[in-house]
């Protein structure tokens, strides 16, 4: 048999498309739900190959409507990849790859906007003063933020300490940085009711991990009692203990640096939640 070029680029975009799916899924209920799929679909094929006519017809029943069923079972992740892959940057990264060049980055964020999220998050810290910062990326999170006060400022770090002190009518709730500006203050995240979640952690955290849940936006959080940094991400949550590795984490994520990324030069604690 003859493999043409047709059927390579078949079996590439095919694969892609499960990496992403599975990548969706990964640590979600979804993904049990994937696993019962596949399991029950292998005993169908097992008892059709047994001729066990009454136990094959109950399970083809079930399967009849499978295209219908794993659109409601399946919605948020189904939603969330193709606001991603709809998404004119994710398209454009896609296009550029396919002839061997880099996209560059994901936003217009400058570095001078990076530099000054990571220096007020280290002064912000160092005070123990809570935090939430939300840094849209690829996926417009305006449908999941609620309430808040709009804003058209430009990123910098007088006016993020100035949102953050404590006895600011503006520091309860996020604050939402799309480009180089802060567009939204004291806006209210989708809070997680993941179980896995430890129990230390509180309200911000849980908001922040919640919007990671439904889009692909890169969250900060300070904690007012310990004062550590958190970076969440995709419902990873990397607990920062060098200020400069935060740095190197958003311009990975922001793709603002063009080299590759090692792990071992971010001396960091990750936990997967």
């Amino acid at each position: 048999m003859r493999i043409s070029f047709i059927n390579i680029l078949d079996i590439f975009l095919v694969s892609i498309i499960f990496f992403q799916v599975y990548k969706l899924i990964y640590s979600t209920a979804a993904l049990n739900i994937f696993y019962g799929i596949i399991v029950t679909f292998v005993f169908w094929k097992i008892v059709e190959m047994y001729d066990m006519k009454l136990l094959s017809i109950v399970i083809s029943a079930f399967f009849k409507g499978g295209f219908l069923a794993l659109i409601i079972l399946f919605q948020p992740e189904i939603r969330k990849f193709l606001l991603i892959v709809g998404s004119r940057i994710f398209l454009k990264k896609f296009v550029l790859s396919l002839f061997g060049k880099s996209g560059g980055g994901t936003s217009s964020v400058k570095t001078e906007t990076i530099d000054s999220i990571v220096k007020a998050c280290a002064i912000l810290s160092g005070d123990k003063t809570g935090v939430l910062i939300v840094i849209q990326l690829h996926q417009d999170i305006k449908e999941f933020i609620q309430n808040g006060d709009e804003m058209d400022a430009k990123v910098n770090i007088p006016i993020l300490e100035s949102i953050f002190y404590k006895n600011s009518p503006l520091h309860d709730g996020a604050v939402v940085v799309i480009g180089n500006k802060i567009v939204r203050t004291r806006a209210i995240l989708p809070v997680s009711y993941n179980k896995e979640i430890p129990s230390r952690l509180g309200l911000r955290h849980r908001a922040a991990i919640g919007l990671s849940e439904k889009t692909d936006a890169i969250c900060l959080v300070i904690s007012e009692e310990t004062g550590y940094i958190s970076y969440i991400k995709e419902k990873n949550r990397i607990v920062i203990t060098n200020i400069h590795n935060l740095k190197t984490k958003l311009e990975e994520d922001l793709f603002l640096n063009k080299k590759k990324f090692k792990n071992k030069i971010i001396d960091e604690h990750q936990k997967l939640i």
